[in-house]
């Protein structure tokens, strides 16, 4: 597979482990408090798991340790579970809970792998964008509590969340053969509105073991109005603004707007420019745009502190120093500037 054009870089995959998004937790990090306690409050009332992901069962394997209760498994491929295909349907005669980490395959992934002739069945006529929005699908169709590790992109997505009562961000590594960035989202009963300490609907967000607030307080920060009448105009190769809209992998330069010139040359802009660019805003002067950078970038540190970076999207895993590298999309970057303009 092509993985760079630029420097004529290729690698060798494995055309059906990625057609089934395979990713095997080896790491127990995801059964934290918050988690376990969402767990206990589920077996109160259904005293079985089910995994219909299975894989190699180190999730089940855990849950039946750490809670004593029976474990299935259905998987469509090997002999060690039942054969199953459940990102077309999952039999759940005992009304288990479902624990699952499931397949990790977004539609336009497939295509550039070259395995979307092995997975278009499933995204034939839904409006699902990845394999394991289809799979979380099937998972709260079949079972009334669902706990399954899914991308951190779900957070940002627009998948239905009225189910949902909790979140934890896992910033370490969870997988042997992956640095997908991962959470554990935990789903309550349709028409459920409280499970214990959780609310159902607004769910409460860990990072970790550490609350953060709920969904809703957290991505209450992205709002906000656009001035009437001031125009910004992303990737302008004559801006006056630069944009690094990611963290790098050294962990020292963060996201950052700039005054002037940075590391990015500005022959390189594209209008798909989305990682590093340049902007302007041209009703301002040269002082005024300054003074904008100055404002702006304390305004991010703000909102990243607010929210533990939860209203950043996760970007290519963790740094060398271990945090997790966020990206900066252009609608927050504008919903920033707007709020830092001069009246």
């Amino acid at each position: 597979m092509l993985v760079s054009a630029d420097r004529d870089r290729f690698v060798e995959i494995d055309p059906d482990k990625v057609s089934r998004g395979s990713f095997y937790t080896t790491d127990g990090a995801w059964l934290n408090a918050p988690v376990r306690a969402f767990l206990s409050q589920a077996f109160f009332t259904n005293t079985s798991a089910l995994d219909p992901f299975a894989g190699d069962g180190h999730l089940l394997d855990l849950v039946r340790r750490e809670f004593g209760v029976a474990t299935f498994g259905l998987d469509i491929a090997g002999d060690k579970w039942a054969r199953n295909d459940s990102l077309v349907s999952i039999p759940n005669a005992s009304s288990s809970v479902i624990v699952t980490n499931p397949p990790y395959l977004a539609n336009h992934s497939a295509k550039r792998k070259g395995v979307d002739g092995l997975v278009a069945t499933y995204f034939d006529g839904s409006d699902y964008d990845n394999l394991y929005k289809i799979a979380l699908d099937k998972c709260l169709a079949a079972a009334d509590f669902v706990v399954a590790v899914i991308p951190e992109t779900f957070l940002l997505s627009s998948f239905d969340k009225s189910r949902l009562a909790l979140v934890s961000v896992i910033e370490g590594d969870l997988f042997a053969d992956t640095e997908a960035p991962a959470v554990v989202a935990c789903f309550g009963p349709d028409g459920l509105q409280q499970l214990g300490e959780f609310k159902l609907g607004n769910a409460s967000v860990y990072n970790g073991d550490a609350l953060i607030g709920s969904l809703h307080e957290i991505f209450e920060l992205r709002t906000g109005r656009a001035r009437s009448g001031i125009q910004i105009v992303f990737n302008d190769p004559n801006g006056r603004i630069g944009l690094r809209a990611v963290d790098s992998h050294d962990g020292v330069r963060r996201i950052e707007f700039i005054y002037g010139d940075f590391e990015y040359k500005r022959t390189r802009i594209k209008v798909s420019s989305r990682l590093l660019t340049y902007l302007d805003v041209p009703e301002l002067s040269d002082a005024q745009i300054q003074e904008l950078v100055v404002r702006a970038n304390a305004h991010l540190e703000i909102l990243r502190a607010k929210s533990s970076d939860l209203i950043l999207a996760p970007f290519k895993g963790n740094d060398k120093k271990g945090n997790r590298r966020r990206r900066l999309d252009y609608a927050l970057a504008r919903q920033i500037i707007n709020a830092n303009l001069n009246a």
